[in-house]
């Protein structure tokens, strides 16, 4: 009867740390189909929730290294419970959002602490819980849960838009956190093994800093008027990681604990599984962000729809990236991550060529559901090059690193992709404006009405356009989009070609060690 008794409360521990990962896997892709809806209940604009979007992702990028640590200095289960308490509170102000800046602090700043903190203490405590089949079991489930959330994000996201309201979506996550910490007396405690005064305190604030300078550099792009701006962001950041590494350096010379162990990067197929990971998540975030602004802007989607049309994608990733386990034992895995390149390469080709006036939302489906297929045959197979890449007292840095890395991808892929369009979009207008009503319009004009209009995503009335979908104007704003998609996902196709051939350089798995 013990032995029943201990192995109920073990499993209940893993649906509860597994109950994280899904909550903050369905967030990293549930808001995206919800960007119309935003715009108007927030009264913003395009590119301000592009910005949001991206400090989610880059906050736990910026803060997952240091999350790591903090496991080791509070101890696994109440480093894990004081993310789900912070989390939770984020999700309550990102529901009760009455402007964009509220959503950015209860959703991007505070979830996003919130899952820095859960995400490597849930990952250790199974690991630290289960042992054997047992833990192979557990991480399996883990895995899973967080992939079946990345499929139904789309789709969920999309339903409680159309039908109730996105600010639902934050209300189930936080019942999600109830039951977390109801049930948390279920987890196993395990000790602190750090005392706080041997973090690298220093070496996190400057991994931070660099990383949010970099990207909200990338995000400046987005407005002419910050393009001054542009450079000594980018630079600053730059510099940030420059003296993080030799920070870091510095601390392995003196036998002192660094907030992460940079030899990893000597090894060469941690760098580049490392780099080819995040490429893979710059396209991805990109894609999934722009997608609904043609699907919304110019097919006049609702976000149910949207999510409907990115089910292919989130399909074909999930189907495949259990399948790729099975072919890595028939297929070298750094093949099959290079075919891998190839196939969302030629998904996103295919996709380019789909952006027009008479787009029907069946025409984007193939091309999507190729973007899906490629990415599952190689995200999988990276972790594992990755994490046998280190020894086994590694392991703890290489996973803090891949993650920083996953989520650093999402949120410059977002950056990047996103400013793309929108640069697309606001120069497009211009030379069409300019081509079609010579003389007619001036800078301001196009600013004040066409560029406004599209990047309210149409949801304001402004004379001759919200009345007349036929007039010349109109027209203008829905090809301009279309084209600009165009040069959007030639950005993700050369993404792709970049980590096919960074991917070529792949030495083959240590004989027994990846999976």
């Amino acid at each position: 009867m013990e032995t029943s008794r201990e192995s109920k409360i073990g499993w209940t521990s893993l649906l509860i740390v597994s109950l994280s990962s899904f909550i903050i896997a369905l967030d990293s892709t549930f808001m995206n189909v919800a960007i119309t809806n935003l715009v108007v209940d927030l009264n913003t604009t395009v590119h301000v929730i592009q910005t949001i979007i991206s400090v989610y992702a880059l906050t736990m990028a910026a803060l997952m290294l240091i999350g790591g640590k903090m496991q080791d200095v509070l101890g696994k289960k109440r480093a894990f419970l004081i993310g789900a308490c912070i989390y939770g509170t984020g999700t309550v102000i990102a529901a009760l959002s009455v402007n964009s800046t509220m959503l950015l602090i209860g959703w991007s700043i505070l979830e996003g602490v919130g899952a820095a903190l859960m995400t490597p203490a849930t990952a250790s405590i199974i690991t630290g819980t289960y042992t054997g089949k047992d833990r192979a079991f557990a991480l399996g489930i883990w895995t899973a849960m967080a992939g079946v959330a990345a499929a139904i994000g789309p789709l969920f996201g999309g339903f409680l838009t159309t039908f109730f309201s996105w600010r639902w979506g934050f209300a189930l996550e936080l019942v999600v956190i109830a039951v977390i910490l109801i049930f948390s007396p279920k987890i196993n405690n395990f000790p602190a093994t750090m005392k706080r005064s041997e973090i690298d305190v220093v070496g996190g604030i400057l991994s931070a800093s660099g990383l949010l300078l970099i990207v909200l550099g990338i995000l400046s792009l987005n407005q002419p008027s910050n393009w001054k701006m542009t450079p000594f962001l980018i630079g600053g950041g730059i510099l940030f990681m420059v003296l993080f590494y030799i920070k870091e350096k510095n601390m392995i010379k003196e036998d002192k604990k660094p907030l992460t162990d940079i030899r990893l990067f000597k090894e060469r197929n941690f760098t580049i599984g490392t780099l080819t990971r995040l490429i893979m998540q710059m396209a991805l975030a990109g894609a999934v962000f722009v997608m609904p602004i043609f699907l919304q802007g110019v097919l006049g989607a609702d976000a149910f729809t949207t999510g409907l049309v990115l089910l292919p994608l989130t399909v074909g990733l999930l189907i495949f990236s259990v399948t790729s386990s099975r072919l890595s034992s028939h297929v070298e895995p750094r093949r099959l991550i290079s075919v891998g390149f190839l196939v969302a390469m030629a998904g996103a080709l295919i996709m380019r060529y789909q952006f027009s006036l008479n787009t029907q939302i069946v025409d984007l489906l193939p091309g999507t559901f190729l973007i899906g297929v490629g990415l599952g045959l190689s995200i999988p197979l990276t972790a594992n090059l990755i994490l046998s890449s280190a020894g086994e007292d590694e392991q703890a840095d290489a996973s803090g690193v891949m993650s920083t890395g996953a989520n650093l991808g999402s949120s410059m892929g977002t950056a990047i992709i996103g400013v793309v369009l929108i640069i697309g979009i606001f120069t497009g207008l211009s030379t069409a404006v300019e081509q079609n009503f010579p003389n007619e319009y001036s800078k301001q004009d196009i600013k004040d009405n066409l560029v406004t209009w599209a990047g309210k995503m149409k949801t304001v009335n402004i004379p001759d356009l919200k009345k007349d979908e036929t007039s010349t104007a109109y027209k203008i704003v829905n090809s301009t989009i279309s084209k600009a998609m165009q040069t959007a996902f030639d950005a993700t196709t050369l993404l792709m070609f970049l980590g096919f051939l960074i991917s070529l350089f792949l030495r083959p798995a240590p004989s027994g060690r990846v999976s």
